[in-house]
């Protein structure tokens, strides 16, 4: 098990421990507001903290995986952020002194840490794309930003990303091979290339 992996298994755990603990206080809370059972037989105030620990478990897990776009991680943020306050204002309303407000919001405060921690962890451990040589250092020319656009870069996971980058790097970089005393062979284009690797 590495390190991220670990960090990941922690960070649901502190999650769990948060939802458990803020799920009682929210059903006392709604008890007293006298909701209507929903379809007139099912508790309003069991369902209802319900959603609000299961979005913050999913925006988690949205956070967290390496099978979704960034864009979709900065999306999941906001529910999480959103979960997270209901969950800290549910607790500081039913605490009665000011262990249990800071208790309160600790353990819902922890796992949003503890996924901020995770996060910056993957960012730190990205591999080397292994088209990229230690020894050069790319940096990205206008005609890739156009290819990406034409290719669908941004909606792509990480990993296709990597393999995208990968070989349009590849084939940029490489170049024909001149014999001695024959003519030098006509490399591909820049179109040639970015439409090979579309």
């Amino acid at each position: 098990m590495n390190r991220i992996t670990a960090a990941k298994i922690g960070a649901y755990l502190i999650a769990t421990v948060a939802a458990v603990s803020s799920f009682g206080h929210q059903v006392h809370l709604l008890e007293q507001a006298d909701l209507n059972p929903l379809f007139g037989f099912i508790p309003s105030e069991w369902v209802t903290p319900l959603t609000v620990d299961l979005l913050a478990m999913v925006a988690l897990v949205a956070r967290t995986s390496d099978t979704v776009t960034e864009r979709t991680r900065r999306a999941a943020l906001l529910p999480l952020v959103l979960a997270g306050g209901l969950s800290i204002a549910a607790n500081v309303a039913e605490a009665r002194n000011i262990v249990q407000v800071v208790v309160g919001v600790w353990t819902v405060a922890a796992y949003i840490l503890a996924e901020l921690f995770v996060q910056k962890m993957e960012r730190k451990s990205t591999p080397v794309d292994p088209a990229t040589p230690h020894s050069r250092k790319w940096r990205v020319t206008q005609s890739e930003r156009d290819a990406r656009k034409r290719s669908g870069y941004d909606r792509m996971d990480r990993a296709a990303k990597a393999e995208w980058t990968k070989r349009y790097r590849a084939r940029v970089s490489s170049r024909s091979p001149v014999s001695p005393g024959l003519p030098a062979v006509d490399a591909p284009s820049v179109d040639e290339v970015e439409a090979a690797v579309r």
